[in-house]
């Protein structure tokens, strides 16, 4: 009986003994499941397929798009912005937006109030200007995600800039 036992666990004992010593040896951490190559995949994707706008990439990781340029006064730290804005995944679906309202977004310039990419964003424009960016997660919200968005998530922002007014020292 121990026997006829031990012969029916026979390949379950080598099967967990196989995942002991054979499986920690094998390096899982990159490929496609690496979610920072993934992330980068994803953003050159996005470039590739998208190759006739012509955007600029900065210091910090941003990619920048002067779609229409703005006329008026360049953003500073501390100004104030008016601005309507969409978000998207790099997939295009939208995350959040206020395009099609008439509730401006109001919000100082680069003062940690928004995502960083958004704030460094700013910066970049002028008043009347839209602009596209490119936000890798280590300008939105990184390795540790939102609520509902992943980490490693990438977004592309559309900011058009309608009004600035300048920071009185």
């Amino acid at each position: 009986m121990m026997k006829k036992y031990f012969y029916y666990q026979k390949p379950l004992v080598l099967a967990v003994l196989f995942s002991l010593f054979f499986l920690p040896s094998c390096d899982l951490s990159s490929g496609p499941d690496d979610p920072e190559l993934n992330e980068r995949l994803q953003i050159q994707n996005f470039l590739s397929d998208n190759d006739t706008l012509d955007f600029q990439l900065t210091s910090s990781g941003l990619y920048y798009l002067d779609y229409i340029p703005g006329t008026g006064l360049q953003a500073e730290t501390h100004d104030t912005a008016y601005i309507f804005y969409a978000i998207h995944y790099i997939n295009r679906s939208i995350l959040d937006s206020n395009l099609d309202t008439s509730d401006t977004l109001i919000k100082p310039v680069n003062e940690g109030e928004l995502i960083p990419g958004f704030d460094e964003a700013l910066t970049y424009m002028k008043e009347g200007g839209t602009s596209l960016f490119i936000l890798p997660s280590k300008l939105a919200y990184g390795e540790q995600g939102n609520y509902f968005i992943p980490p490693y998530t990438p977004f592309i922002c559309q900011i058009n800039l309608v009004k600035l007014v300048k920071h009185i020292d």
